[in-house]
């Protein structure tokens, strides 16, 4: 008979590989899309004023949240924009400072 142990931890699956930062800029083109609807939709007396408001805040969320990964991104990277131009040493460190050569 087979072992039927269903209550074995099997191990994690690896974690997914997703880039936040597009997935968010995706997100608040959705929800500008959508001001833009309901912002019609009010002119022609469709929907009430308070639909706007719901949309405004999801941009505003959507910016915010663009804002963080950004600052997420760079953080990930080492908080470097950009690599030294090239022929130009960085000084070395250590825990105390810049040491000198």
């Amino acid at each position: 008979m087979p072992d039927l142990n269903l209550f074995e931890r099997r191990p994690d699956p690896p974690p997914a590989k997703v880039n936040a930062l597009t997935m968010t800029v995706a997100g608040t083109l959705v929800w500008a899309v959508a001001t833009a609807v309901v912002a019609i939709l009010i002119g022609r007396g469709a929907v009430p004023l308070r639909y706007l408001g719901v949309c405004l805040a999801g941009l505003t969320m959507g910016a915010l949240a663009i804002g963080w990964g950004f600052v997420h991104e760079r953080r990930a990277r080492g908080g470097r924009l950009a690599a030294a131009p090239a022929g130009r040493e960085e000084p070395e460190t250590t825990g105390n400072g810049p040491t000198a050569r």
